[in-house]
């Protein structure tokens, strides 16, 4: 790949101290080898492209006049580490000496002499230079100077005179030299201690603390047990890394390149919650304890939970204490709000007037007990509509990356005090609190301070395929909702409309259920939604709101190929 500059002196007026001059510049890309188009290659199967135009069109040029322009080399794939060469070549008939000089960033800045200096002359190859393709596509500048000496001197001699510069990017076929100074391990006390050898297992890098020469970054592939080393720019890189103990279990790989993108791990939100969260979260996971374990959840206005898998982008929920990925569907684009977010709209259930249709899964209606009422023997109208769906776009390609182990809470369990209108017994048309109703409101009133939990109280609530080894084993399929717990967790807020919230990474400007029941009253079913303002409400079971799949990836599964951010969504 190749940018020609030539540029003539077509006049040169000799005045002591004054030069006048006029520049013409062609531009040309080519390739030998390579799929050209235009400024473009194809090198290694990602795309390299060179984009700007070395013009110097000056027509009044004093002794010691500068002239910069530049170049931008980007490379768009799949990670892959791209290593080339840079060949500056020309030809100078000027009798007055050129100062030539380039630049090399990785941003683009105001050139000054406190840049990286490359080169300083003609003719001169710079080998070994690196660039990694990503997915959003990663750039590099070079800057080129040419700048008239400061000579008190007639210039009369160069008329009919001109400098003629080529720049060649060619390919290059040296692997790059990376050399791990040393590598740390976290010890009890929060200190550091040096290890002969980079740990395999149970660890996981901090790349905060982790660095590296040359601007590269570093991660770990804990599929492959290896480092992964970006944005590599030239030969001779060399990094000091820091491991901490891995927070996930063993063999959770998808928990560990999570966390790994996420160093601050808090439990700010373990208890309770007064109130939404807007703020922007991202590098942030937060603690709290399910069935399983210790869970790390995405709140606020997080930006780096995005993953794209069986042809459609999901947001991360949270990481379950198992070490599988729980996410909810956001469609067949990265767009947060509007109708593409959720599948379709529909009923939860299609009839209301009984405690029964407050369940994912019911008995018998008209019945005079709890335990009647509350079997899973029924799909709901919501349940058949998620089956379909996976059925028609998981099952066979996709279904063995699905967790077969996780489950779904629909927590009927009743609660007393919290309303004195309401009971506990669950059956028929008795007006019935149910328990993630209580944890949210109470005498009247929604609480000012709500206490959301991940820990499902009753097993056959607990909604698993029959291979599960735990809760009901009812599910013909491994798909469900969100919980309205989880939508609290992670920043939304139920109550008036104080609690309305767009900017957290739930809220979509649309109406969705949620799996969680809030009572039974007036005759009606009615079960917890998120609101088009992004608070957490209820609705009757029979009313149409959107239908958001969630779905559990197994704890094996690994990430790979990007950071979770909506340009470049993890891939599974």
């Amino acid at each position: 790949m190749k940018k020609r500059l030539s540029i003539i002196v077509l006049s040169l007026i000799a005045v002591i101290g004054v030069s006048l001059a006029y520049f013409t510049v062609s531009s040309l890309i080519s390739g030998n080898g390579s799929s050209v188009q235009g400024t473009t290659a194809t090198i290694q199967g990602s795309t390299i492209t060179v984009e700007g135009t070395l013009e110097f069109n000056d027509l009044d040029i004093l002794p010691g006049h500068k002239n910069v322009s530049s170049i931008k080399i980007t490379a768009t794939g799949d990670n892959t580490l791209i290593p080339y060469n840079v060949i500056w070549n020309g030809e100078n008939t000027l009798n007055t000496p050129l100062n030539y000089t380039a630049y090399k960033t990785s941003s683009e800045i105001e050139v000054t002499s406190s840049c990286n200096k490359i080169t300083e002359s003609i003719g001169t190859k710079i080998p070994d230079e690196f660039i990694t393709s990503t997915s959003d596509g990663i750039s590099i500048y070079y800057y080129v100077i040419l700048e008239y000496p400061n000579l008190d001197e007639s210039q009369n001699i160069d008329m009919g005179g001109s400098f003629n510069g080529e720049i060649t990017i060619e390919e290059s076929n040296v692997e790059p030299d990376i050399n791990i100074i040393a590598a740390y391990i976290k010890q009890e006390d929060g200190t550091y201690e040096e290890v002969s050898d980079i740990p395999q297992d149970g660890y996981i890098i901090n790349t905060e603390k982790s660095v590296c020469s040359n601007g590269a970054t570093v991660r770990w592939d804990y599929a492959n047990k290896e480092l992964i080393t970006s944005n590599l720019t030239k030969s001779g890189t060399s990094c000091y890394l820091y491991f901490d103990v891995s927070l996930c279990p063993e063999g959770a790989n998808g928990c560990n390149t999570i966390l790994a993108n996420n160093p601050t791990v808090s439990d700010a939100r373990a208890g309770a919650i007064t109130g939404t969260l807007t703020t922007n979260t991202t590098g942030t996971i937060y603690t709290k304890q399910d069935d399983d374990g210790t869970s790390y959840f995405f709140a606020g206005n997080t930006t780096n939970n995005w993953v794209s898998f069986a042809g459609y982008y999901w947001r991360i929920i949270r990481i379950n204490g198992d070490g599988s990925i729980r996410m909810i569907y956001n469609g067949t684009s990265t767009s947060t709000t509007g109708s593409g977010t959720q599948i379709q709209t529909s009923a939860y259930n299609s009839s209301y007037d009984d405690n029964a249709y407050v369940g994912y899964m019911y008995g018998s209606t008209g019945a005079s007990s709890y335990s009647a009422t509350h079997t899973n023997t029924n799909n709901s109208t919501i349940k058949g509509i998620l089956d379909n769906w996976y059925r028609d776009h998981i099952v066979g390609e996709y279904e063995d990356y699905i967790s077969k182990e996780a489950g779904f809470c629909n927590d009927r369990q009743t609660m007393s005090g919290v309303s004195s209108s309401y009971g506990t017994t669950g059956y028929g048309t008795n007006a019935t609190s149910y328990a993630p109703w209580g944890r949210l409101y109470k005498n009247g009133s929604w609480l000012s301070s709500q206490t959301p939990t991940l820990e499902c109280s009753q097993g056959k609530d607990l909604f698993t395929v029959g291979s599960s080894s735990k809760g009901n084993k009812e599910l013909d399929y491994p798909i469900g909702l969100i919980t309205s717990d989880e939508v609290v967790l992670g920043g939304g807020f139920g109550g008036s409309s104080r609690s309305s919230n767009s900017s957290y990474y739930l809220y979509t400007g649309e109406y969705y259920w949620t799996m969680s029941p809030s009572f039974f009253g007036s005759g009606r079913a009615r079960v917890f939604n998120v609101n088009s303002d992004g608070s957490l409400s209820y609705y009757d079971v029979d009313g149409t709101d959107g239908v958001r799949p969630v779905l559990n990836l197994d704890a094996g599964v690994t990430l790979k190929s990007g950071n979770g951010t909506a340009n470049s969504p993890f891939v599974v």
